[in-house]
């Protein structure tokens, strides 16, 4: 007969036991211990144990019991002292765990929440950067002392039309550059952003036109040309000119990418007297347009000229002033009137060796001074004037210059916590009037903020905060009350990026500079040149690539004068950046987290953690229930880790990508994958995408050598040439060879 012994653990859980078996004598006589084991409830000898001896065993029950299990007898040990004894303490444990649950669920729920998400998993980084360092900025003196546009040598409905629009006191660099280009020479002009450089070109140009006699027409073509490198400043340089063109006589034109060709050939046509357009745009026309005539082009202004060459406009702006000269060359020439014995006496034409535009005034306006600019320079114009307002103990490449009136600041987080704190700031956004600028990197980030805060963030009804952090649920699938407000958060949301069509960035542009408070989430296409007067903060979400980029983002606040601010998001590990500003004189501080209050009050969360967590898992829960937003932040964050690895080698100290800890970023795209999954999706859905299809016709350059040779086709024989005049023009008949 076999014996199992059974007893509990301190536990008293009678899932596992632990089993002895012995054996009686075997045949040959010896006595033999064998295994000892650990069996578990649903082995096969404890499911043969009867039932009934699984219940709990009184305290006059049988400690031995011999049971029959098919045809063998078994003995049953029950090895259970002072049973009754731990059955009080056990139960008397299960009362106060009842009592207490009550009271312990939200802490265990919270615990299970922050280990779910991780998001206070990093508590112990440090901030190294001293953050009370402060020098002397490099100030640049924006206004003049006491000079007036009436002073100057202009007409006088001119100047009148500059009072209207409250221009009165110059600017230091129009003081200093408008009466160089009112005499016709060439000028590279450096100023800090905001600082009216529109107006140096704009007043000479009209007053130019204004004072020809007889006055000029339409038929008498382009008198001006002006390149500048995005639509948006196109738009509004032509809405400048228009406040101050009040002559019927003068027509000012813009052409930009993605504009009807048809209408804007009507346009030339008709005739324009000041064009202003982009490069692509304008050489464009320049090489298949019949109507563009450039040969009495007088003035080339070339506005934000480092932009133009960072965004790769070189090779087109060399092709266009190519252009320019051709066409000012055949004016020269002219076959007809020499038969007629008329204009005997031709100008010099212009050699070919010469590159440089004679006869065309040039004007170069740019916020930095670098080695390309005046490479640039050297080719466009043999002499000029270089002017600047610093002084010239202050002059040097490495030192940034941003408007005084600026307040710039830092904000060091935890990459987790990167989008919740940027919803944050949106939502504090809410209490005051005016615009604020977010930069990033890519298109594929614009969209999925854009649509990602407008879901989940703008249309959020007041009493949001009913939506706990534990049971959050999509605002789509949760009806209010007809008593609750539902009306959202008070602020215009708008994105804009180079990928959009043009009718829309129009509209874009147009409603963010209405709006009392707006926020434009937007790449470093809004970078340049953009002026909008209510703009008074600026949030950089990435860093910049370059120095440049952080003077231009940081200009679209403080214009000609007026206050602003400007923030920074950085990691831990990016927190070097601050020093690497500091060495060219730009001293930021550390920004308060005061905003976080108005997260907690939108939330109706007392603790700012809680707000945080809560806001983060409606995110989360918004891509797992919107297929279409998942992907977009899918391919946002796809976009963000090229961007991220393409930082120059001087920045690869401070922006490293090999350091980064991608699974945190991903939090940070609210996506709940590991990059790896992410790359697979991202993989699939660019492979389904067809690539869009260019038109060739309306190349500015031609094609490659590879290219031409991929395209080239074989040439197909014609049948002319091989066939016979006696031939019948069947195909002749094959002969079957003869078995031997």
């Amino acid at each position: 007969m076999t014996t199992f012994k059974f007893s509990w653990d301190k536990q008293d859980k009678p899932a596992t036991h632990k089993v002895f078996a012995r054996k009686r004598k075997t045949q040959d006589g010896q006595r033999s211990l064998k295994n000892k084991q650990n069996f578990k409830a649903s082995d096969k000898v404890l499911s043969n144990v009867p039932q009934s001896l699984n219940r709990p065993i009184s305290s006059n029950m049988e400690k031995r019991k011999s049971v029959k299990i098919g045809t063998k007898r078994t003995e049953i040990v029950f090895d259970r002292p002072n049973y009754e004894q731990k059955l009080i303490k056990r139960k008397g444990k299960k009362d106060k765990i009842l009592k207490s649950t009550e009271e312990g669920n939200e802490l265990e729920e919270t615990t299970n929440q922050n280990k779910l998400h991780s998001l206070f998993s990093e508590k112990h980084k440090s901030i190294h950067v001293n953050t009370n360092v402060t020098g002397r900025a490099l100030i640049e003196n924006v206004f003049s002392v006491g000079m007036t546009f009436s002073k100057l040598d202009i007409h006088r409905h001119l100047a009148s039309n500059l009072e209207k629009h409250s221009f009165k006191i110059l600017t230091s660099i129009q003081e200093k550059a408008i009466p160089v280009v009112l005499r016709g020479k060439n000028a590279l002009i450096k100023s800090q952003t905001g600082s009216g450089k529109t107006l140096v070109y704009a007043i000479p140009v009209l007053d130019y036109l204004i004072k020809l006699t007889p006055k000029i027409k339409r038929s008498d073509g382009l008198q001006s040309i002006i390149v500048v490198p995005s639509r948006e400043l196109a738009l509004q340089i032509h809405e400048v000119f228009n406040k101050l063109n009040t002559f019927q006589w003068i027509v000012v034109g813009h052409l930009c990418g993605g504009e009807n060709r048809k209408t804007e050939k009507d346009r030339l046509r008709k005739g324009v007297h000041i064009l202003i357009g982009t490069p692509g745009r304008l050489l464009d026309h320049v090489l298949h347009t019949a109507a563009f005539d450039a040969k009495n082009v007088q003035c080339l202004v070339l506005d934000e000229a480092d932009r133009l060459l960072d965004m790769g406009f070189k090779q087109d702006i060399s092709r266009l002033v190519e252009e320019i000269k051709n066409h000012k060359i055949s004016k020269s020439y002219n076959p007809l009137a020499l038969l007629k014995g008329q204009n005997r006496n031709i100008e010099t034409p212009v050699t070919e060796t010469d590159t440089t535009t004679n006869n065309i005034q040039t004007i170069l306006l740019s916020a930095t001074l670098s080695k390309g600019i005046l490479e640039l320079t050297n080719f466009l114009m043999k002499e000029h004037e270089y002017i600047e307002t610093l002084e010239q103990s202050a002059v040097g490449r490495e030192n940034l210059v941003i408007p005084e009136t600026v307040r710039q600041e830092f904000l060091i987080t935890f990459v987790k916590h990167r989008l919740v704190m940027l919803g944050a700031l949106i939502v504090s956004k809410t209490k005051n009037v005016g615009k604020t600028f977010v930069f990033m990197a890519t298109t594929q980030m614009v969209d999925f903020h854009y649509e990602l805060f407008t879901k989940c963030l703008i249309n959020m009804p007041k009493r949001g905060g009913k939506l706990k952090f534990g049971e959050v649920v999509l605002l789509d699938d949760f009806e209010w009350e007809e008593d609750d407000e539902n009306e959202g958060l008070e602020l215009q949301l708008f994105k804009l990026h180079g990928n959009m069509d043009q009718n829309q960035r129009k509209e874009v542009f147009n409603g963010f500079r209405k709006a009392e408070k707006g926020v434009l989430i937007c790449t470093d296409v809004a970078a340049r040149g953009l002026d909008v007067p209510e703009a008074d903060c600026i949030i950089q979400y990435t860093a910049p690539v370059s120095n440049d980029d952080y003077i231009h983002r940081v200009g679209r606040t403080g214009r000609v004068g007026k206050s602003g601010s400007a923030l920074i998001f950085l990691t831990h590990e990016e927190q070097e950046y601050i020093n690497r500003l500091r060495e060219h004189r730009v001293f930021l501080q550390e920004a308060k987290k005061d905003f976080l209050k108005d997260l907690s009050g939108l939330m109706m969360e007392p603790e700012e953690d809680k707000a945080i967590l809560a806001l983060q898992k409606r995110f989360e829960l918004a891509l797992s229930s919107d297929k279409q937003l998942h992907r977009k932040g899918c391919l946002a964050y796809s976009s963000w880790s090229r961007f991220y690895s393409t930082y120059p080698a001087n920045m690869k100290t401070v922006f490293n990508f090999k350091n980064l800890n991608l699974g945190h970023y991903c939090t940070s795209f609210a996506l709940q994958e590991t990059p790896t999954m992410i790359a697979k999706r991202v993989k699939k859905a660019i492979t389904a995408v067809e690539p869009k299809r260019l038109n060739k016709k309306l190349a500015n350059h031609g094609d490659s050598e590879e290219s031409s040779k991929a395209s080239k086709k074989r040439p197909v024989k014609s049948l002319s040439l091989t066939t016979s005049e006696f031939s019948s023009g069947l195909e002749p008949v094959k002969k079957k060879r003869k078995k031997s």
